[in-house]
């Protein structure tokens, strides 16, 4: 019988009556610059000055972590403790949005300055996506204005082109030959021609992530999403490589909008996508929430990992729930019961029935 590759259980210190976690003390947190907040507001337009309304505009710090520098030009005069600050505080998601009026005005209120920052639409049904940047400098000023004009996607046009569909098809063509180089290259040149190619973007992160180019494989998989938004597959394929870059917290943004996506589809995807996003919980402590997923993702696949068992009766245990901690570390005894690390579940096993019962007693 395969074994079990043995994992970190969680001790029964945290068990029932006992659960406490340490916080940092004040002297031990970070201290950071504080920063003036502003506002940036604007119109959005379309290429004829017209006013757009119901337009989402989102605002995004525009620093690249694999460059550790801003992606726009002319920022060179920001410390850079200001970028570690802004990047380590806000990250690359978005932080801020507002939707156009009638007339095309859009505020986003609470921005700090100073930095280095781009306004986004994406997803504009009839216009295509646009980036402003925005460079802010320490100047006192309460508000900036950015106007945002956008263009329109031509209805002639196919979402696709012939010349992108070639390249697509030679990529697949490489890659069934095991010419994983030529199939990248063709991939991107697929890009060149429609930069806003979703799929395209997809299955070169995937490539990259086979040549263990993590990092471009991510930026590439948050392009398919962005230029894609409902995309299952890139959505998955995000998740479950932040996750394994042990990336919680952003992996699970990720997995619950494939779960989303998904709706009642019940497959092994979906299996793995609510134990991928149920072990996320549990590392950020979130037993209740790591329960729901963990519970579900055994139940449409109850051969799912060995681990699943584990760390739900470890979420269990921090939320309190001896008897469903219990329940669950007998069936991974039951499942498993060559694992390496079976002696040290059984020897858990002893000592939570034994508080258990005394905590039923009282």
């Amino acid at each position: 019988m395969k074994r079990i590759i043995p994992v970190l259980i969680l001790t029964l210190s945290l068990c029932l009556s006992g659960l406490s976690y340490q916080v940092a003390s004040q002297e031990d947190q970070p201290m950071y610059m504080n920063f003036d907040k502003i506002s940036i507001w604007g119109h959005v337009y379309n290429e004829g000055q017209q006013p757009l309304a119901g337009i989402k505009v989102e605002i995004r710090l525009a620093y690249d972590p694999q460059e550790k520098q801003p992606e726009i030009m002319g920022a060179a005069d920001i410390q850079s403790h200001v970028w570690n600050f802004l990047y380590k505080t806000l990250g690359s998601d978005v932080f801020g949005w507002a939707e156009s009026d009638e007339e095309g005005l859009y505020r986003i209120n609470g921005v700090p300055s100073p930095g280095a920052y781009y306004l986004l639409v994406r997803h504009a049904e009839d216009y295509l996506q646009t980036k402003v940047p925005v460079i802010i400098h320490k100047t006192g000023a309460k508000e900036f204005e950015a106007d945002v004009i956008l263009r329109a996607r031509k209805s002639a046009v196919p979402p696709v082109s012939k010349e992108a569909l070639e390249e697509i098809a030679k990529a697949k063509e490489a890659n069934a030959a095991n010419d994983k180089d030529k199939a990248i290259e063709h991939l991107k040149k697929a890009i060149e021609i429609e930069p806003e190619f979703a799929e395209a973007y997809y299955n070169l992160g995937i490539l990259l992530r086979q040549n263990r180019e993590i990092d471009d494989a991510v930026a590439h998989f948050i392009k398919a999403v962005e230029y894609k938004e409902n995309y299952g597959l890139a959505l998955f394929a995000l998740g479950e490589t932040l996750h394994a870059q042990k990336k919680f917290s952003q992996s699970n943004p990720y997995l619950l909008k494939f779960l989303e996506v998904a709706g009642e589809e019940k497959n092994d995807t979906v299996a793995q996508a609510h134990y991928l996003t149920g072990t996320n919980y549990l590392n950020l402590k979130k037993a209740k929430r790591a329960i729901i997923h963990l519970s579900k993702g055994i139940e449409l696949k109850p051969g799912i990992n060995p681990n699943a068992y584990i760390f739900l009766a470890n979420s269990c245990v921090m939320a309190r729930d001896g008897e469903n901690a219990i329940k669950n570390y007998k069936k991974y005894l039951e499942l498993y019961p060559d694992a390496l690390n079976i002696e040290q579940v059984k020897t858990i096993l002893v000592k939570l029935e034994s508080m258990y019962s005394e905590v039923k007693k009282k």
